[in-house]
């Protein structure tokens, strides 16, 4: 960790607000005593949290962007004097390739590991909705960090074994439909989903949201993993008529979209909205030249770019310092980063909260945690028996991505 950092305000835990104003409050916040606990021991038994994404897939660059926020975390906490007493924090990691019944055997793996008090997933909610059963049978927590589908933390378990620190379809597609409206004056719109509970999320918000007061979704088209055309989809929607697109879809799928669309005449290429998958990978690299002729916004809930939240200002010098990178620009996938890093925080706070590596207890313990201040947002009360998400609305915006990989806030 860097000094500055620790000094900062890792003398003051669980408060960035420059709230002390007397002299006396000053020394009893800041003094030597804060600074006394000692790093974790590395000869006591680490305490494992686990992590499963498509580490394998070559466009896919959330993986490794989510582990440098759980690294820089848990870096934070080990150095900090770790949990229950000196323990550090340690992480397990596992490749899913991108395929659904590799990650469930990979969260079975995971979860068998001694001392593992949970698993995070990444990018792909049809894999941490496979995930869900086998969350529920070992009673072990399942903790989202990108995925956004809405049966994630919507479900008929009892008591609920999985979180999301991420966004939700429920408002974030919700988002995505006003972007349309306000910012493109979309009147009939047309959404292109893959056949999967994450597109069939989307499409239940779609159906629910679309109505005289808002974008109305004339056309509804579904594609498969795998499909190399989107053409005929796209086709559909121009016959239609429609003046907006609604994707949903990860970077190859991306890719061909954009390709396609920037293919046509000038007057047939409408502007996109786009959900965040397609900016979880090398989107710029796969269809660099064609960027810059579609008009295509992207849904996130975080930015690194010109953000003073002091967490945020921390993790982005940790990634550059740790990567070799130059600008927090620079930074790939940073909604992965960002939601890890606060995700590992708020584990932390649960295991010292439970004093145990029992699952069971810490899943109690996460719906009880107090008020943090992480990179991402202040959460007053990250979850509750009733709400396993620990954001809202309020963390949406929207980026451009440009043709050198940077994803540039809007508006």
């Amino acid at each position: 960790m860097a000094k500055h950092a620790l000094t900062s305000w890792g003398a003051c835990p669980g408060s960035f607000q420059p709230a002390i104003n007397t002299l006396a409050g000053i020394l009893f916040a800041c003094t030597p005593q804060a600074f006394a606990q000692p790093p974790a021991n590395p000869q006591l038994e680490p305490v494992w949290i686990g992590f499963d994404d498509a580490y394998g897939l070559k466009t896919n660059t959330s993986a490794t962007a989510t582990e440098w926020g759980i690294r820089a975390a848990m870096e934070e906490v080990n150095t900090k004097g770790g949990v229950l007493n000196g323990r550090p924090l340690k992480l397990l990691t596992t490749d899913n390739k991108g395929v659904s019944a590799r990650g469930k055997d990979n969260f079975v793996q995971l979860a068998g590991t001694k001392d593992l008090v949970a698993v995070l997933s990444g990018k792909y909610s049809p894999i941490s909705v496979e995930m869900l059963p086998e969350a529920h049978r070992l009673n072990m927590p399942l903790i989202s960090v990108w995925g956004s589908a809405d049966p994630i933390t919507e479900h008929d378990y009892k008591p609920s074994y999985s979180f999301r620190v991420s966004l939700k379809d429920d408002w974030g597609v919700e988002a995505m439909m006003k972007r349309l409206s306000t910012k493109y004056r979309v009147k009939q719109a047309c959404a292109i989903l893959p056949n999967t509970s994450w597109g069939r999320s989307a499409e239940k918000v779609i159906q629910a949201k679309s109505g005289a007061q808002t974008t109305q979704f004339t056309v509804v088209r579904w594609y498969n993993w795998g499909d190399t055309s989107l053409k005929d989809h796209y086709r559909a929607c121009v016959d239609a008529r429609t003046q907006g697109l609604l994707f949903v879809g990860n970077e190859k799928e991306g890719a061909i979209l954009v390709k396609e669309i920037a293919a046509q005449a000038q007057p047939m290429r409408m502007p996109v909205v786009a959900h965040w998958g397609a900016v979880g990978g090398t989107l710029h690299e796969l269809a660099n030249e064609e960027l810059a002729m579609v008009r295509m916004d992207f849904i996130q809930t975080f930015t690194f770019i010109n953000n003073k939240r002091p967490r945020a200002v921390y993790l982005a010098e940790w990634i550059l310092k740790n990567n070799g990178l130059k600008s927090t620009s620079d930074i790939p996938s940073p909604v992965g980063a960002a939601h890890a890093y606060d995700t590992v925080h708020l584990l932390a706070k649960a295991i010292e909260l439970a004093q145990t590596t029992s699952p069971p207890k810490i899943r109690d313990a996460l719906e009880k945690l107090p008020a943090f201040n992480g990179a991402v947002r202040h959460y007053p009360k990250p979850f509750t028996n009733q709400r396993h998400d620990a954001l809202d609305k309020s963390q949406v915006l929207f980026v451009k991505l440009t043709p050198s990989g940077q994803l540039i806030p809007q508006d």
